[in-house]
């Protein structure tokens, strides 16, 4: 499934880069992001396919010992919904109509760590708000509403930098993340009473990054991989798979001042949904 919470990676391109070539820390950069992702999703009541895009603007700097980032984050998605019979469940055999589901909302999310010898120990902390706006149509009825939503998240994550030779580098991490989501109760368009809606997440990530870096001219070349198993102590609305695995490819250009790259991500392991995700990031350093 698409992760509704917002992941805080081991390391950022610029750190792992300026660590294996011995550069000396900077004191501040700021990044511009775009992502765009797919989720087919067929579970039993979610039959449908989302769509989704998130823009990012981050910023992080040094404090003492204490590495302390900020992001705030756009969010948009649009799921298409299909008309279908449930299959299972106390409600088996009834229709559930087509239409679709649109959110938007904003988030912050905000980061601490710093390094015990080769070990970094950060959390983070978030929150963001939206609106969905909900479509029924079939068997002659046409339903709408809207209502308002607020998301929390909490995590940790430890990692260390493994320089392991001749350009090649390994970043072992773990993370913890708790994350909430609430919708306010609501009335539809039919008068009828659309109940207050919550989920809860929590979530445990374990693996890495594993990479390769080279010189182009001027610019630091990386290019790797973060495969993760991830196993979801508390289930997201309705989901069934509690242990599934992530991969996520880049390829990341870093100059004496500046950052870009590519990633590409995708599911591992789940029986009931696939999604893949693409981002663009840039990064200026000060």
């Amino acid at each position: 499934m698409m992760s509704p919470v917002p992941v805080v990676f081991a390391q950022s391109a610029a750190t792992v880069s300026g660590q294996v070539e011995g550069a000396q820390p900077i004191p501040a950069a700021l990044g511009l992001s775009g992502s765009y992702g797919r989720l087919k999703d067929d579970r039993n009541g979610f039959l449908g396919t989302t769509r989704w895009h998130q823009e990012t603007l981050s910023g992080e700097t040094r404090l003492g010992g204490f590495q302390l980032g900020l992001s705030a984050s756009h969010n948009w998605s649009r799921k298409e919904l299909d008309e279908h019979i449930l299959t299972s469940g106390p409600d088996a055999g009834g229709r559930v109509l087509g239409g679709t589901t649109k959110s938007r909302s904003n988030a912050f999310l905000a980061s601490a760590g710093r390094h015990f010898g080769s070990v970094y120990i950060g959390g983070f902390i978030g929150y963001g708000q939206g609106e969905t706006d909900e479509f029924r149509q079939g068997e002659g009825v046409t339903a709408s509403w809207e209502r308002d939503f607020h998301t929390r998240t909490i995590g940790v994550n430890v990692s260390t930098l493994l320089d392991i030779g001749e350009g090649w580098y390994l970043v072992p991490s773990a993370q913890y993340i708790r994350f909430k989501s609430i919708s306010d109760a609501t009335v539809d368009s039919l008068g009828n009473l659309v109940d207050r809606e919550e989920n809860l997440l929590v979530r445990g990530r374990l693996g890495g990054e594993v990479g390769y870096q080279t010189l182009l001219g001027e610019l630091v070349a990386t290019a790797g991989l973060r495969p993760y198993v991830v196993h979801d102590f508390v289930l997201f609305r309705d989901y069934t798979d509690e242990t599934a695995a992530d991969l996520t490819g880049f390829l990341t250009f870093a100059g004496e001042q500046f950052t870009a790259g590519i990633e590409v991500s995708t599911e591992l392991g789940r029986k009931e949904t696939d999604s893949v995700s693409g981002r663009l990031f840039v990064g200026v350093k000060f």
